[in-house]
Formats: C-alpha cells, structure tokens, sequence
C-alpha cells in the first residue's frame, strides 16, 4: 500500500467512526478505487452504504450531515480525499445483479472487493445474494474482509427507538420526496455516460459509467470465458 492510500485510509478510520450511532444504518463500505488499490492525488472515497428497509432516506440524510458538517463529504469542486456519497440501498435490494450488464467483470469484481467499515451482519447477506458473481471467478466462495470493521454504538438502537414509529415513518416520507424530487431535477443534467437509479430502495449516482467499456476491453484481451483476478483486473482499470 503506497503512502497515498495509507493517507486515504487513515482519513477513514478517522471519520467513518462518527456514522456508528447511524439510527437504522446497518453497513458501510469502501467502494471503487481505494477499495482496489488504485488512487490517485485527485481521487475520493466512494462509499457504499446500506439502510434498514423504509428508512433509507432517513439513513442517507443523518449520514450527509455529519459528514459535511465534519467538512470532508464531497461535493461541487470539492472532491480529492472527500467522501463521496454515491450510493445507496436498503435491505431489500442487495441483490444487485439486476443493474448488471452482459459480461459486466466490473460489478462482479466491485462486488467481492467491497471493503466494510460498519457491519450488523448485513454484509454476509450482501454475499449471499450476490453468488451469481461466482461465475466470473476460479474462486466460487465469496467472503468481505472483517479487518476494518467497527461496531455500532450504543446510542444508535436509542436513536432508533425515537425514530421507529410515526415521527420516522413522518420523516422519512419528507425525506424521500424531496431527494427524489431533487434527484429527479438533476437528473437532467447528467452526461450520457451516467449510471442513475433513483427508486425507493436505490439511489445511485454515477457520473461516469465505464462498465461497457470495461467489458469490451477484458473480451479483446483476455477472452469471454477468462476468469477474473486481481492482476488482470488491475491491468485494464487503470
């Protein structure tokens, strides 16, 4: 690990913390390029987060305001070393092979190299749903890394006793009408290159979707029917 990702690293260990008293948050994850070991002086870091169904929006409002309130959530220009807030979903939607492309090497290999943070168990689910990944892969067992996990703390089952009647089922309809309202308006004004899903149980924002390309590429240089590893991964995400 280069000094770069050893600084990223440390940025989470520091402030990923803070998100434990999360009412209804039952997973965190680091995702993409620090997640693979490939980052850069402008990168970020991509979280992958998993909410309590019926309380998503609840989740990812509690979760944007304490990380921009710590002043580190990426947004606008403000992006290297901030963490970035892309995607959602809740307990219902782990299954995600839904939104996979043909031969999509990407999320197969995205999915087992999740690197959790905070953890009720909903990971090892994750992996259970996601066993269609197998295919792509000498190695059929699908096991995420405990190392860096934490656990939650106390105060958030008391947040979560406040919030498991009405005011939250009052609070999370707010929520969720106006950051679909809000999604739906950007939504406008992303390239064509984007990966959007906006639903009740996802929220993914992706600007840039390079899975197509991705696939196409790992064809030409590898073949169809090759099994994906760290090096070849590696070789043609860069």
């Amino acid at each position: 690990m280069d000094e770069l990702q050893q600084k990223l690293w440390r940025k989470v260990e520091r402030y990923i913390p803070y998100l434990r008293a999360v009412p209804f948050l039952m997973g965190v994850a680091v995702c993409n390029n620090l997640a693979f070991g490939k980052v850069d002086e402008e990168s970020d870091i991509d979280l992958f987060i998993i909410a309590k169904s019926g309380r998503m929006f609840l989740v990812r409002t509690f979760v944007t305001f304490i990380l921009h309130i710590l002043g580190v959530r990426r947004h606008g220009k403000k992006i290297s070393g901030r963490f970035c807030l892309s995607f959602f979903v809740d307990d219902s939607a782990l299954n995600l092979e839904k939104m996979a492309l043909e031969n999509d090497i990407y999320l197969a290999y995205w999915c087992r190299n999740l690197k959790p943070l905070i953890d009720d168990g909903v990971f090892g689910k994750f992996a259970n749903e996601n066993s269609w990944t197998a295919k792509y892969f000498e190695k059929k067992d699908f096991e995420l890394s405990d190392e860096r996990v934490l656990k939650f703390s106390r105060w958030q089952k008391k947040f979560e006793n406040i919030l498991n009647g009405k005011l939250g089922n009052f609070l999370e309809e707010m929520f969720k009408k106006w950051q679909i309202k809000r999604a739906n308006e950007k939504l406008k004004f992303v390239p064509s290159t984007a990966d959007i899903l906006i639903s009740e149980h996802i929220l993914k924002f992706h600007n840039l979707d390079r899975r197509r390309e991705y696939s196409k590429d790992w064809i030409a240089r590898f073949g169809a029917e090759t099994k994906v590893d760290e090096e070849k991964f590696k070789s043609l995400y860069c």
